[in-house]
């Protein structure tokens, strides 16, 4: 084993580890870890700004909110719409689980149904895994086990947790690691000759030692002691535990640091939070009323003089005056009572007491410099929409490109999905290595896990945008087609029924994004069928009963669906034709002359 009790018991009592890199991949989930929780960004507020005084200094530290913090979740929590992605989807081949696996312990039920603490193992990767590994690149996931089965029947119950840098107490990539949980227990102190147990003690520390063969769970048992609660043999062959990966950034000692994928927001962020703190003591200089008074009234403790003489013959500051040596006179009923002038003494203007006027302007140029700091910092992950301030440049493609956008997410999804990946593996081997020994009918076990690539990650103020500039630019009807069905899917995201129906109408429809007016003027030059016109002009109405008459109709074929709009088109025309032929008769009926017979479908107009 490549390393054993004592050195685990070193480190994890100087809660510092022997991994060489830990200083650098600290520094590195700090700089983001700060804005994404809202964290007190000591490092940009403790210096103290070009002639300012100690006590702003401390105002700002202590009246600081985390201004930065709604622009990190704004990007996180869009990111969480990978699951609702179009073609993100999870499948197992049930057809390859062994007959020697129970029907309740398949890992489709414990990965999806009885995953602990999560249920699933998708909740976890986006309630868990997302925001810390976008946070903290060179965190880690390791797969555990933290009790072991009770008998030979039962299955282990093994879990994925995420383990930041500062976590990591030893490393060697592929070989073994050692980790601090952020579990605790409680430990017994006891007297000095170790014969006692003097008092109970919680917060005791908890370390897991993985190897490719073992997991081992090491409690703390004393002040320096740790005992090994738990050992567990899985002989996988492979480490259970890995980097989550983002960005490279540099590979030293044979151990790759990574970066984050929204490291880019960072120097923004900064920015903002920086001068965030510089508006708000801006504020309460430059912003809140301040009184001045005009006075002459001396102050009858000091005589004008502004300090008296103790008995004890020591000069202090007057405290009437404040060391003024003036006073402004008030009656208890708060009324400014204001003595003439003296000879040789100017008068004093009128009215004595006024407000000083202050230039706001500063604090709205710095207001706007925030704002706009955060849109950058936004727009460094292509997620500028996202900014509060509306789109202020023409032309939606400079506030929203849809191909960066989907890029920058994909390579989240990737990361994501790659992570996914291994928990699902180790899981899988954990559990069923011993009772499934063949490798291959073990692999084919494992559920598909696909990457997806359709976002919806926009919001629908930024489609509809799309939607105007399209229908502005006359696109074609199949691009229409596209953004309108894209726009129904973000709008009614929490109805897909609606969603549903509204794509059937926008596939269903043969002359979709074709004016009312175009489509009378096609079907009289014979560019179209009676029957596309017939359909075209009932398409809502068509759809909406043939999902009344079949549930299902929406997941119908193409050439199934057109069939039965036919025969409502062919439904139509046939009324049509036959309230065409009543009115012409009622026409004759009435003895009608000359040439105003009534045209096929025209009411007849009685007199």
């Amino acid at each position: 084993m490549p390393i054993n009790i004592s050195d685990v018991a070193a480190v994890a009592s100087a809660l510092s580890g022997r991994y060489s890199n830990r200083a650098e991949c600290v520094e590195l989930a700090r700089k983001l870890r700060v804005h994404a929780n809202g964290e007190l960004p000591g490092h940009l507020l403790t210096d103290r700004r070009p002639n300012e005084p100690e006590e702003i200094k401390k105002y700002r530290e202590k009246i600081y909110v985390p201004k930065t913090k709604q622009a990190v979740s704004k990007v996180i929590n869009s990111l969480e719409k990978i699951r609702r992605a179009q073609d993100w989807y999870i499948k197992y081949d049930n057809e390859a689980i062994p007959k020697v696996v129970a029907e309740q312990e398949t890992l489709e039920r414990y990965c999806e149904e009885n995953y602990p603490g999560f249920t699933s193992i998708t909740n976890w990767a986006f309630s868990e895994l997302l925001k810390q590994s976008l946070i903290d690149a060179n965190g880690v996931v390791a797969v555990v086990v933290d009790e072991t089965p009770a008998n030979k029947g039962q299955y282990c119950k093994p879990v994925a947790k995420f383990f930041n840098c500062d976590q990591i107490v030893e490393y060697r990539d592929g070989d073994y690691i050692v980790l601090r949980s952020n579990d605790k227990v409680e430990y017994p102190v006891k007297s000095r000759d170790g014969m006692k147990i003097v008092r109970t003690e919680k917060g005791g520390n908890v370390m897991y030692l993985l190897t490719k063969n073992e997991c081992i769970r090491y409690e703390q048992n004393g002040t320096n002691n740790y005992k090994n609660a738990i050992t567990y043999t899985h002989n996988i062959g492979q480490l259970p535990a890995w980097k989550v990966g983002g960005l490279y950034h540099s590979r030293v000692n044979n151990d790759t640091i990574y970066e984050s994928r929204l490291a880019g927001m960072v120097p923004d962020l900064d920015e903002a939070a920086r001068e965030y703190s510089d508006l708000q003591a801006e504020i309460v200089m430059h912003i809140h009323s301040e009184r001045y008074a005009y006075t002459n009234t001396e102050c009858p403790d000091c005589k004008g003089l502004g300090h008296v003489t103790g008995e004890d013959g020591k000069t202090t500051r007057c405290q009437r005056c404040g060391g003024t040596g003036h006073i402004l006179n008030s009656t208890p009923y708060g009324t400014i009572l204001v003595d003439s002038a003296r000879a040789g003494e100017n008068q004093l203007p009128t009215p004595p007491i006024g407000y000083i006027q202050k230039q706001t302007d500063i604090a709205k140029l710095q207001d706007e410099r925030i704002r706009n700091h955060i849109k950058d910092a936004l727009a460094a992950v292509n997620m500028e929409f996202l900014a509060e301030t509306p789109i202020d440049q023409s032309g939606v493609a400079k506030a929203y490109d849809a191909n960066e956008l989907n890029n920058f997410v994909n390579s989240v999804a990737e990361d994501l999905v790659r992570n996914i990946d291994n928990v699902y593996k180790f899981i899988n081997e954990y559990r069923y290595r011993t009772i499934v020994p063949d490798e291959e009918k073990r692999r084919a076990m494992l559920p598909s896990v696909n990457v997806p690539t359709k976002f919806d990650i926009a919001n629908t103020t930024i489609l509809m945008q799309e939607l105007q500039g399209a229908r502005q630019a006359e696109a074609n009807p199949e691009t229409m087609r596209v953004l309108e069905t894209n726009y129904a899917k973000m709008q009614f995201n929490t109805e897909p029924e609606v969603a549903e129906r509204l794509q059937t109408i926008f596939d269903m429809d043969p002359l979709f994004g074709v004016k009312e007016e175009n489509k009378m003027t096609m079907l009289q030059n014979n560019g179209i069928t009676e029957t596309a016109y017939i359909i075209s002009c009932n398409i809502h109405a068509f759809v909406r009963q043939a999902i009344y008459e079949h549930k299902d109709f929406c997941e119908w074929t193409y050439d199934k669906k057109k069939e039965l709009l036919e025969q409502y088109a062919e439904e139509v025309r046939k009324d049509a034709e036959k309230r065409a032929e009543k009115n012409a008769q009622q026409w004759l009926d009435f003895g009608g002359l000359g040439d105003d017979k009534p045209k096929p479908g025209e009411p007849i107009q009685r007199a």
